[in-house]
């Protein structure tokens, strides 16, 4: 009666054993997907909400400020908290201007600019811990 019993629990053991190893699945990749943030609607929120914009700006922010660099001889510029203009939902004739937006998995861009008229503006965004970020930008408008 005894070795029943002993039996009955190490069989009891094993199948908890295998059962809680079969429920602790390590993500897949498609988990991972759904968890990271949707671009557009980061996007929208981005150009709307000054808030959430600093948030999601790594300072010093490298680029191009071809106004602020036309003088000082350097090959990047660094926007900071302090010099930050905010950027807003661009309201632009298409006829004029020329506007490509490509979003990856890794990399978001956003590039408008003006045929042979000296003006180019890009975004670079990417996710950073599954929520995007700006990371670069080129303001060119001479």
């Amino acid at each position: 009666m005894i070795k029943i019993r002993h039996t009955a629990i190490v069989l009891a053991a094993g199948i908890l054993l295998l059962y809680s190893c079969r429920s602790a699945k390590a993500p897949t990749a498609k988990g991972d997907k759904k968890d990271k943030e949707d671009f557009d609607a980061f996007y929208d929120r981005f150009l709307t909400d000054s808030t959430f914009q600093m948030s999601r700006i790594m300072f010093p922010l490298p680029g191009i400020n071809a106004m602020e660099m036309e003088d000082s001889g350097d090959s990047t510029y660094y926007w900071t908290k302090d010099n930050w203009i905010m950027l807003k939902k661009p309201d632009i004739d298409p006829g004029e201007f020329v506007r490509k937006t490509e979003v990856t998995d890794t990399l978001a861009t956003d590039e408008i600019y003006m045929d042979n008229a000296g003006f180019y503006f890009k975004t670079i965004y990417k996710p950073i811990k599954s929520k995007w970020h700006l990371v670069y930008m080129i303001d060119s408008n001479m």
